[in-house]
């Protein structure tokens, strides 16, 4: 007797957990897509809210007290704060940490003369 032919097979298709695999990759890819168009929308939004108010027409003036007789050394940008380095009569050095937004003092740093650190 022989044996019988084996039946002509149709295109071999994938294991099920093949095809599972590549639909969440593939949605993970979507979603990853649509994470990144968010965040560099809403990223894009903040930047415009939060411009100066020479950007919008407004203005500010604003008076920063200085002790007598102390002069303005240098002012440097730092990140998204202007950093304003003052020395005194005495030869104290002062950081004046401003807001360029506001005007606002943010806050100070104190550098005494013969200080040991």
């Amino acid at each position: 007797m022989a044996s019988p032919s084996p039946a002509p097979t149709s295109q071999a298709s994938a294991p099920l957990w093949l095809k599972v695999l590549v639909i969440v990759m593939g949605l993970m890819i979507v979603v990853g897509f649509i994470v990144v168009a968010a965040e560099i929308a809403r990223r894009m939004s903040s930047a415009s809210t939060s411009s100066s108010p020479a950007a919008s027409g407004a203005t500010f003036a604003r008076s920063i007290a200085l002790p007598s007789g102390a002069q303005v050394v240098s002012i440097d940008p730092v990140g998204d704060r202007i950093a304003v380095h003052v020395r005194s009569v005495e030869g104290r050095s002062t950081l004046y940490i401003v807001d360029p937004r506001s005007g606002a003092l943010l806050g100070t740093v104190d550098f005494p003369p013969g200080a040991v650190r």
